[in-house]
């Protein structure tokens, strides 16, 4: 059963309640590990200023960032987050430079400070810039902490996937938590702080981040640059929050209490010095109401969910950082039920157990280089019982226990050459699976052999054969399947019991320009994938893309290709490619025991127009073209939640 929401509160309030005391003022800000903003101190007649100070401070809330030039004059500030900022430099007998900056998500930024001496006077005409140039040819979309803690979410459970259904155009929300991207089913990649997750993160698959411990999201659709692959339809860079150059405590606590008795319970808590930080986000959720339901009034639909996410950040120097991200998380949910389960008593009920861990290591190796290395391990553990009473579930009983572990590293490059921003990067991961779930008929009429006169299915239980029913003035069921039959345990049959295991391991390597020349942003790339698994496949994936800036009318225009390489989805993979397993080989449960799935290839044309209108509203247009072969969706067994995946020729 799920655990008294009582104590659930009682829980949550008590570690909200030890933290209070030292939680206060906004929420510590984050940085995104693979950029730097470097730069050169001089004075206008060229001559290095060394031991001058610089300050990098976010344009809004924030903590500002400081350094000293070195003695050859240059400064750096590795692991910064996207975003506007304000940068200001000073030296003594000069006047202080005060400039407005964006860091953009795809280029390193170096810069070249000019101070003058005091008491030179002389007029400075401001006028207004060209419109900004997107650094790659596909739609992004940038949302930052500010517009975050404004937007309505509709679980902590879920907190990465309503913000993006919120914010994205193009993105379909789904039930409990699932969105379909594009026209494509749940096609999604992560990339929180560089590590990449492409296993579906929707409540019923796993637990996700929930958004009190992000910063900012980058959310791109259309072409991805050549450094994304395995599921591309929408790509999610998350970056979270850090308590680096915090130099006293500060986050914020909270408590609710929502409808379908919902109470809630979060504690965000930044802390660090300019060389080392650590944040640490609590939540808690228990609901009435925790999955969505099929009937108007929730029934059977009581659920909690606890998450902890802890990261911890350390400057070994002025170019070297190190991070460490801890995530655990744990729900129980109970299987959301018709009136007629209701009335039969069905209990079901799902846990999810997650754990990930991810060290990195940024290094700046010179004012327009920057090296990225990141590892991790990620685990997943579900496990859906059955009602106390086998005959309760209704018209099947289920269940299941599987694992998936993700564990590997990368190493990306970024180096910035006059005009062009080269990128490349290595990466292998491997997964491991284990599957095992036990399902049966409860249901007497749900493949019955035979119909009454009336149309209705029969529940009489001796019955076998259609070639049975004319004795019994019945009429034969077409539909009737025999291969179900030793699984219908209202006819005597045993439960089908299966337990599957399998491997995975990937290899990944590109590399990537980005050629910006006066009004034109050129990107070009290639990838390369080797998918070892239950099956085996090599994809060679070349990505081009063009921006046009028109300042005069104020309007970016683009166009990008791209060859993609797409994988089968993990959950249950096992299943989906077993065959030979009784009835289970001829398709007779859902789609379930074809050949082993293999990776699917696409081409992909899109177009986009960007108009900026007045008072700096956007507005943005994408068309785009997908030709694929091998392309995925999930099914279900039987009437049961278990879903696997499916494959189709074409689309």
């Amino acid at each position: 059963m799920v655990p008294s929401r009582v104590r659930f509160v009682v829980f949550c309030v008590a570690i909200l309640g030890s933290s209070i005391v030292s939680a206060r003022g906004v929420a510590a800000q984050g940085r995104a590990p693979s950029l730097s903003v470097t730069g050169i101190v001089r004075d206008v007649t060229g001559l290095v200023l060394p031991g001058a100070t610089v300050e990098l401070r976010p344009d809004g809330a924030g903590f500002a960032r400081s350094t000293i030039s070195a003695a050859d004059g240059t400064f750096v500030f590795p692991g910064v987050r996207p975003g506007p900022y304000r940068l200001r430099a000073s030296f003594p007998d000069f006047e202080s430079f005060d400039q407005t900056l964006t860091v953009d998500a795809n280029t390193p930024l170096s810069l070249t400070i000019v101070l003058r001496l005091s008491g030179v006077r002389e007029q400075v005409s401001v006028v207004a810039a060209g419109i900004d140039l997107p650094a790659i040819a596909t739609m992004q979309t940038d949302v930052n902490r500010r517009l975050i803690d404004t937007l309505p979410s509709e679980s902590v459970s879920a907190g990465l996937s309503s913000l993006v259904t919120l914010t994205t155009p193009g993105v379909a929300a789904d039930s409990n938590g699932g969105f379909h991207p594009l026209g494509e089913h749940a096609e999604t990649s992560f990339s929180v702080d560089n590590q990449p997750i492409t296993d579906q993160q929707s409540r019923t698959f796993s637990n996700q981040l929930s958004q009190n411990a992000i910063q900012s999201l980058d959310v791109m659709t259309g072409v991805p640059p050549a450094e994304f692959g395995d599921k591309t339809s929408l790509i999610v860079k998350a970056t979270t929050r850090s308590g680096l150059g915090a130099r006293r405590p500060t986050g914020s606590v909270s408590l609710g209490f929502g409808s379908f008795s919902t109470p809630t319970a979060s504690l965000a808590l930044g802390a660090g010095s300019p060389r080392v930080g650590n944040f640490v986000a609590i939540d808690g959720l228990a609901s009435g109401r925790f999955l969505d339901t099929p009937e108007i009034a929730p029934l059977h639909a009581h659920g909690n969910v606890f998450n902890l996410f802890d990261r911890f950040d350390a400057r070994l120097s002025g170019t070297t950082n190190v991070q460490l991200n801890i995530f655990a998380a744990r729900s129980v949910f109970q299987a959301p039920n018709t009136i007629d389960q209701q009335g039969a008593g069905q209990d079901q009920e799902q846990r999810q157990h997650s754990f990930n861990v991810a060290p990195s290591l940024t290094r700046t190796l010179s004012g327009h280089a920057v090296l990225e290395l990141n590892g991790w391990m990620r685990r997943d553990v579900v496990q859906y019982d059955p009602s106390a009473r086998l005959f309760d579930d209704q018209p099947a009983s289920l269940s299941q226990r599987r694992t998936l572990t993700n564990a590997g590293g990368k190493a990306t490059l970024t180096d910035t050459i006059g005009a062009h921003t080269l990128k490349g990067g290595l990466q292998e991961s491997t997964t491991w699976l284990d599957e095992q779930f036990q399902t049966g008929l409860t249901d007497p009429t749900f493949n019955t052999p035979c119909f009454t006169a009336g149309g209705d299915p029969s529940a009489d239980t001796s019955l076998r054969d259609p070639q049975q029913c004319a004795d019994q003035s019945l009429v034969a069921n077409d539909g009737f399947l025999p291969g179900l039959l030793p699984y219908d345990l209202t006819r005597g049959g045993a439960a089908f019991d299966f337990h599957g295991a399998g491997r995975i391991t990937q290899w990944a390597a590109y590399v990537q320009d980005a050629w910006q020349i006066g009004a034109w942003n050129l990107t070009s790339g290639v990838r390369l994938d080797v998918y070892d698994g239950l099956s085996r496949a090599t994809g060679v994936q070349p990505r081009l893309g063009a921006v046009y800036r028109i300042d005069r009318t104020r309007t970016v225009v683009r166009a990008s290709y791209g060859r993609i390489f797409l994988t089968p989805y993990n959950e249950n993979l096992v299943l989906a490619s077993s065959t030979g397993s009784g009835g289970f080989g001829g398709g007779v449960l859902g789609s379930v025991g074809g050949a082993p799935l293999t990776p699917g290839r696409r081409n992909q044309y899109d177009v986009g127009v960007q108009q900026t209108t007045w008072r700096g509203i956007r507005i943005d247009g994408e068309y785009f073209w997908k030709f694929t072969d091998g392309a995925f969706d999930f099914d279900i067994v039987l009437n049961t939640p278990l879903a696997f995946p499916v494959q189709f020729r074409q689309s």
